[in-house]
């Protein structure tokens, strides 16, 4: 059998890296364009990424990122072909001897046998889990008028990111998978911004014109990989002030719309189990269930 090995991910990875995304996990969007805008941003103290190789060929790749001082968020992916070759344990080997002082890994993972097997044997331990719906965007009936007291616009009319930021980071404190991030200006910018597959013209958010100044009471955001016809709803959210009006549906309806007019007939998002809300409004839209995710964590000996 082939050696594994493994070592720093190159730009000259991602179109192999972009093949194993939509092999191991097909319904999420990223693109080989993300793929090389990842791999650009490069190795930090904060972020890493890794491939695995059985003999010359690339097989897997990892990728750990700081969520706190004492906790990453790492995710591993092995080409369904060459798998059962250790090339996961190896990749998982890779990220624990960088991340040496933390004490948690955070990850998420399918729920088939062999990907469960895999978390479980090397001590990963389920906290939750999450259900991955799609929905054809041509189905959705059109959201209609703007709702009363609010200006609808695409994200990237949006006058200051900082309006998006604010209405994130507060709803970011309801979400039970506790997976949305908290972000700063800087690193909205880097790590959802400007993100290739980002599509903020797609995005469609509701603005209250209140006497202090413009408030977004209300957004969804969706990424966009245009060569494979299919979307991922990856936030949507409402301004804590503004609650209890049916403005998550009317957003998460007009950016369907959205995304049916650009010719996408595949949307896909996850909903945690205990969001009740959430998986309200995505049943209102007509999401069907494909597939169940599990959140993941796994204690290190200190």
């Amino acid at each position: 059998m082939a050696e594994v090995t493994v070592r720093d991910a190159r730009p000259d990875d991602a179109g192999a890296i972009a093949e194993i995304w939509a092999a191991a996990v097909p319904y999420l969007v990223r693109s080989q364009a993300r793929a090389v805008d990842d791999l650009q941003q490069g190795n930090t103290e904060r972020r890493h990424r890794w491939v695995g190789l059985v003999g010359d060929e690339i097989a897997g790749t990892a990728f750990a990122r700081r969520i706190g001082e004492d906790e990453v968020f790492f995710t591993v992916e092995v080409n369904p072909a060459l798998g059962s070759r250790g090339v996961g344990t190896a990749l998982l080997l890779a990220a624990t001897s960088v991340f040496t002082e933390v004490a948690v890994l955070r990850s998420v993972s399918k729920d088939d046998a062999i990907s469960m097997a895999f978390a479980v044997r090397n001590g990963f331990l389920p906290e939750g889990e999450q259900s991955i719906v799609a929905v054809d965007p041509r189905t959705v009936e059109a959201a209609g008028p703007d709702p009363e007291g609010m200006r609808s616009l695409t994200l990237d009319e949006l006058p200051d990111l900082r309006l998006l930021l604010e209405t994130n980071d507060l709803a970011a404190a309801d979400d039970p998978s506790v997976l949305t991030r908290r972000y700063t200006v800087d690193q909205l910018r880097t790590d959802w911004w400007d993100g290739p597959d980002n599509a903020p013209d797609l995005s469609w958010g509701l603005v209250a014109d209140e006497p202090s100044g413009p408030v977004l009471a209300a957004f969804s955001s969706a990424q966009v990989d245009r060569s494979r016809g299919r979307s991922w709803s990856s936030m949507t959210a409402t301004h804590p002030a503004y609650r209890g009006r049916r403005l998550a549906l009317w957003v998460k309806r007009r950016t369907l719309n959205a995304l049916a007019e650009a010719g996408l007939d595949q949307s896909y998002t996850a909903n945690d189990a205990e969001n009740a809300p959430m998986l309200a409004l995505n049943d209102a839209l007509g999401y069907q269930p494909v597939a169940r995710s599990i959140r993941l964590s796994r204690r290190m000996p200190r």
